[in-house]
Order: C-alpha cells, then sequence, then structure tokens
C-alpha cells in the first residue's frame, strides 16, 4: 500500500485498515462457536487445513499492514522488503480463498469433467499469471525518504500499473465460477425445497457479488485515485476473501452431521415417474459416510413419486465421492 502525501489520505487509508482489522476480529468472534464445533472438534483434514490458513493468514498481512501505515516510520529500504512480504501474503491469501470457492462449485457440479476443465482452464489462467505480475510490479516499487520523517509509512514514487492485469483475471476469474454457480443452483433449486440448500446458494452468489464489485473497485481506483492510493483497497480485498470463504467452509462442514436433500433430474414428457438422483448425503461423527435415504423428487402430473429406494447403488455411490469433496 502507497504512502500518503498528505493527511487525509493517511486518515483515508488508516481508517481503512482499522475497519478491515475490526471485520475480521468481529467475524471471527460471531462464528467462532462454529468454528469450534464443527473445524476443532474434528479430525484435521484437507479441508480444514484450507480452512485455518484461510481464517489465521489474514491477521498476519491485516495488522502488518496496519502498522506499517499507521504506526511505523521506515525508511525506503525497510519499507521495500517489508511491502514485498505484506503482498505475497495478500496475493497467496487470495489465491487459497479463491481456490475454496472453485472446489466448492467442482463439487456442486459432482466434479464433471467438462467443469473441471473450465475451472482448471480458468485457474491456471489467473493464479500463474497473478504469481509472474506480482514480481514485475514488486520490482518495479520505488520508495523515496518521506518530506515528513515524524509521518508513519513509506512514500511510493513509482509503481508500474501492471498490477490492473491481475485484478482483470481475478474479475474474470470469479464471473467463471459465479456463473457455474447460478447455472446449478437454477437446476437444482427447482427440485428442492431445502432451506440449507436454498441459503447455500443464495449466500454463494451473494459472496460472488461482494467479491466482484470489490475487485472492479480495485481495477478503477487505480486508473483515477491519486497514487498514494492505488492499492488502498487491497486489504480491503483480502480480508472479503477471507471472512466470505470462511463462512462457505462453515456453512458446509456444519452439515457434515446434519441432514442434507437432493434433486431429481427433469424426465420426458411421456414418462409418469421420474426418479431422484442423490445431490447431498449427510455425514456421520465418524468417518464412515451415512446415505440418509432423504431424497426430493419432482412428482408426476397425478401425483406419483418414485421411492429413493429405485436409486442403483452405483449412483449413490457417484454422489457419495462429490459430496466428500463439498464437505472437504
Amino acid at each position: 500500500m502507497s504512502s500518503p502525501d498528505s493527511w487525509e489520505e493517511l486518515r483515508l487509508v488508516s481508517s481503512t485498515l482499522v475497519a478491515c482489522a475490526t471485520l475480521l476480529v468481529y467475524d471471527h468472534l460471531c462464528t467462532l462457536d462454529l468454528e469450534v464445533a464443527h473445524v476443532w472438534s474434528h479430525p484435521l483434514s484437507g479441508g480444514a487445513l484450507l480452512f485455518f490458513l484461510n481464517r489465521y493468514l489474514p491477521y498476519v498481512d491485516t495488522f502488518m499492514s496496519l502498522n506499517l501505515s499507521v504506526f511505523s516510520i521506515n525508511g525506503p529500504e525497510s519499507c521495500m522488503r517489508q511491502y514485498t512480504v505484506l503482498t505475497w501474503f495478500i496475493v497467496v491469501g487470495i489465491i487459497i480463498s479463491e481456490s475454496i470457492l472453485v472446489l466448492r462449485t467442482y463439487a456442486l457440479w459432482e466434479r464433471r469433467k467438462l467443469i473441471t476443465r473450465i475451472l482448471c482452464c480458468s485457474s491456471l489462467l489467473t493464479f500463474v499469471p497473478a504469481l509472474v505480475i506480482t514480481h514485475l510490479e514488486l520490482k518495479s516499487l520505488k520508495y523515496v525518504e518521506s518530506p515528513h520523517p515524524d509521518q508513519p509509512g513509506c512514500k511510493l514514487q513509482y509503481a508500474s500499473p501492471i498490477i490492473l492485469i491481475a485484478y482483470v483475471l481475478l474479475v474474470a476469474s470469479e464471473t467463471t465460477v459465479a456463473v457455474l454457480t447460478g447455472i446449478q443452483a437454477y437446476r437444482s433449486l427447482r427440485y428442492s425445497s431445502s432451506p440449507w440448500v436454498k441459503q447455500m446458494y443464495k449466500d454463494g452468489l451473494l459472496f460472488y457479488a461482494y467479491l466482484l464489485a470489490l475487485s472492479l473497485a480495485n481495477m478503477l481506483v487505480p486508473i483515477f485515485a491519486p497514487r498514494p492510493l492505488a492499492n488502498w483497497l487491497a486489504t480491503p480485498q483480502r480480508v472479503l476473501h477471507s471472512v466470505l470463504c470462511s463462512r462457505v467452509l462453515l456453512q458446509i462442514l456444519r452439515q457434515r452431521s446434519g441432514f442434507l436433500t437432493a434433486r431429481a433430474p427433469v424426465a420426458r414428457a411421456d414418462r409418469a415417474d421420474r426418479v431422484g438422483i442423490p445431490m447431498f448425503t449427510s455425514f456421520s461423527e465418524g468417518d464412515e459416510e451415512v446415505d440418509t435415504h432423504i431424497t426430493i423428487v419432482c412428482p408426476s402430473d397425478d401425483g406419483h413419486v418414485t421411492p429413493s429406494s429405485a436409486l442403483s447403488n452405483g449412483t449413490t455411490s457417484r454422489t457419495t465421492r462429490s459430496i466428500s469433496l463439498l464437505s472437504l
């Protein structure tokens, strides 16, 4: 984050960082009971590891940014070293959060090959260039001595605008995930009346809207704002990614011991019955996965519904493997 040239810009930057730190702590306190019940009380897994990285790493870069911009007085070399570390923390943190959203979308689509290819291509075209662009942007930074020796923060003289490309790629990736989630929500909610499923899709699409808006703002601010405010919204974007993705994971993990729902496919017009294909399966407290046999199907015109017992073992097994990833 750039060092402000005026006290007005300093107040704007410091107020934003204080608000980010407050949001981070407040959200953690609001969801700490869910974390203890559904993460700490279970064996460590890949999903739990992702959760911890996404949940706790933001404390490092958020308070580091707050310290550098509000409290510390550093020379150009010190600023360069510390902002390099800070920037990599932010970039890696956003990649972790985006990976959670990609995995969630992958699971919602039941590991379909086409969706897998789309998400893999989207992720590679976003994450790899983002790392290269971040490296190039950091090499372009030039810090100078501040004209006000007693003023905290770092005086940034020049930074390449190449970072805009990274934000464009991030917007493209988030849009891809949002579109795929929206399509699956339309397909699923026609046959499921579960409040949990509705809330999952509603929150997911709302979260994507927030993240897209902030990513777009990060693209526009460097163009229209003064140079010292070019990276003003980097930390807010990092914190919002962490907060929203933590809630996505908690919403999924809390269902490991509860009931989930299923969806039914659309039958042909000349068919009188419709067989439900399980989409979600509940979990026991142990390592074994337990099918709840709760299936919501779409009845025919005469009200006939094919019972869930008509489902084949192969279909249930495939769905169980898919929800394993969804539940991380």
